[in-house]
């Protein structure tokens, strides 16, 4: 089944739009609550052991304590767990809400910790500089996403008017990134900001023979790499 992007992905249709979900039955939280210890996400900074300065290159904004703590999570037996809930909440959430039933899909979420003082990814960007145009983003909140702590977006490509992407923790928005440029603001808010991201590439956008890859471990954006196929 086809993906109209154009069509789909603009303000007041799919993008910044909040998935209406049964939270309870699709509960990520818990898992990295018990990774780190701590019912507070949202305090998380408090365990830190390491200075970091404001993030200004894509790699280093991916590359602390703490991510390297799931990421290690992630590719043990444990793991599987937190995977299992990604490909059902896929397959039940996901591919109804977009009119899909097979698609290329991020193997698995990028993790995004923006910790006080900080912000979660590097510069103002649009994704289709690095990734397949035709992508659709999404963000799932571990805590709360508000003012200075979380994603700022075009309401339209080349609009220059950016909003916040509010939500609650156990929420999850879907978002055109791929062409409205985003960014973080220095993170004010006292509170660390957990989320992850990942993003669905409709079948009727993929290209086989795609050359970019990923800036952070160059990746080609194809099946067996960034993605997997998800069918119901």
């Amino acid at each position: 089944m086809d993906f109209n992007f154009e069509k789909e992905m603009v303000f007041g249709r799919k993008h910044i739009n909040k998935l209406d979900f049964n939270k309870s039955k699709y509960d990520f939280i818990p898992i990295l609550q018990e990774l780190f210890k701590t019912e507070q996400l949202n305090m998380l900074h408090t365990q830190q052991t390491k200075d970091y300065e404001v993030f200004k290159k894509f790699g280093s904004d991916s590359n602390t304590e703490f991510h390297e703590t799931f990421y290690t999570y992630l590719k043990s037996e444990k793991g599987k767990a937190i995977k299992k809930i990604y490909d059902k909440f896929i397959r039940e959430i996901i591919f109804p809400y977009l009119g899909l039933n097979k698609a290329l899909v991020q193997q698995f979420p990028t993790i995004r910790f923006q910790l006080p003082n900080n912000i979660a990814v590097a510069r103002k960007h649009i994704d289709s500089e690095f990734h397949p145009v035709g992508e659709i983003n999404f963000s799932y909140a571990f805590t709360d996403m508000f003012e200075s702590n979380t994603i700022w977006i075009e309401k339209m490509p080349r609009s220059e008017n950016y909003v916040p992407i509010i939500m609650q923790s156990g929420e999850c928005t879907s978002f055109n990134a791929n062409l409205c440029t985003h960014y973080n603001k220095i993170n004010k808010t006292g509170k660390t900001r957990v989320s992850m991201d990942f993003r669905i590439l409709p079948l009727n956008y993929y290209n086989n023979t795609e050359s970019k890859q990923t800036v952070t471990t160059n990746m080609k954006y194809v099946e067996g790499g960034y993605y997997k196929i998800i069918e119901l």
